[in-house]
């Protein structure tokens, strides 16, 4: 039986970089995690072989895109795809940076990532990205996230949405806490 990092679902997110000839690219990948909050650090997994990689090697700064579900064609496009024929940028509303970073106009929540560490493993480029800043769309209720349409994936092949709330952090495990057992 083969071993697989059962984790599911997966939050699926586009990751924006600058292609050498100075072309916009966007990479669809479910390689990422919260890596600490103080400071805010993301964590993203690249195959060595990817145009993002290289994007990301050379300018130390990158994107995280978090979409919603009416961008799902969009995204597995750009995950079906490579930048090195296919300009992805073209099906994206695509804004810059400060004329460095890529970025889908209107997504839920964009941060901005400077390179801390590298490392590879096997194949795979991790990198731990500290966001130096973010776009969060207007109308996000950052008390109540609940009905926001992201992206998930399942280690089934298949896309998701966030489901119901089923809880509160720090508050359902004080029940037993409270109740000393």
């Amino acid at each position: 039986m083969k071993i697989y990092p059962y984790l599911h679902p997966v939050p699926i997110v586009l990751v924006g970089t600058k292609n050498e000839n100075g072309r916009a690219n966007f990479a669809t990948i479910g390689d990422v995690a919260v890596a600490g909050l103080n400071p805010p650090l993301l964590m993203i997994s690249l195959h060595e072989n990817h145009l993002s990689r290289e994007n990301v090697d050379r300018l130390n700064k990158f994107s995280i895109n978090v979409p919603e579900v009416k961008l799902l064609k969009e995204v597995d496009y750009c995950g079906m795809v490579s930048g090195r024929q296919h300009d992805k940028s073209e099906i994206l509303d695509t804004v810059w940076y400060e004329d460095e970073i890529p970025y889908v106009r209107g997504v839920p929540f964009v941060h901005f990532c400077k390179v801390l560490e590298k490392v590879q493993v096997q194949r795979r480029v991790i990198y731990i990205g500290e966001i130096f800043d973010q776009i969060i769309r207007d109308d996000i209720d950052r008390a109540n996230l609940n009905g926001l349409g992201t992206i998930l994936y399942g280690l089934d092949n298949r896309y998701y949405m966030p489901g119901e709330q089923i809880g509160t952090g720090y508050g359902e495990g004080n029940k037993i806490h409270q109740s000393g057992t």
